[in-house]
């Protein structure tokens, strides 16, 4: 039985309870690995795309770079975009970067909307550009 006037056992139990949280203090720490350019841009192609495929275009516009949004206003970015085809998938094939500047290789699939080619799914590859700017890496949408 515990003797109340011994402080050893309280002890022991706050030493084991501060072990057992540097360890999972520790544990966190090493899953967490610093994110690369690469994983970032691939994250933001990827939402990129998804907006424009499900037809949210003004959150597609939240991706391109600040000097194209302070020219293009959100409620107008959808003008950009052709209604030739429906985008249906995407898949970010290769990603390069060299400091400021990642070119990005996707392969996009379109179900074609225009004769004589109505309802035809096609694929291509396409290379898109994303620069880093104020500490985030955005879209370069052309003028």
């Amino acid at each position: 039985m515990p003797n109340p006037s011994n402080p050893r056992p309280a002890r022991r139990t706050l030493l084991a309870m501060a072990a057992l949280g540097a360890a999972f203090w520790l544990a966190g720490c090493a899953s967490l690995k610093p994110e690369t350019a690469e994983d970032v841009v691939r994250q933001r192609a990827e939402a990129r795309w998804h907006a424009l495929i499900d037809g949210n275009f003004e959150k597609a516009w939240d991706y391109t770079q600040p000097g194209f949004r302070a020219v293009v206003p959100r409620d107008r970015y959808f003008r950009r975009f052709g209604a030739g085809a429906r985008w249906t998938g995407v898949q970010v094939h290769e990603i390069n970067c060299a400091a400021e500047r990642c070119t990005v290789r996707v392969r996009l699939s379109a179900n074609v909307q225009t004769p004589p080619f109505n309802n035809q799914e096609i694929a291509t590859m396409m290379d898109e550009i994303w620069l880093r700017e104020d500490g985030q890496w955005w879209y370069y949408q052309a003028f």
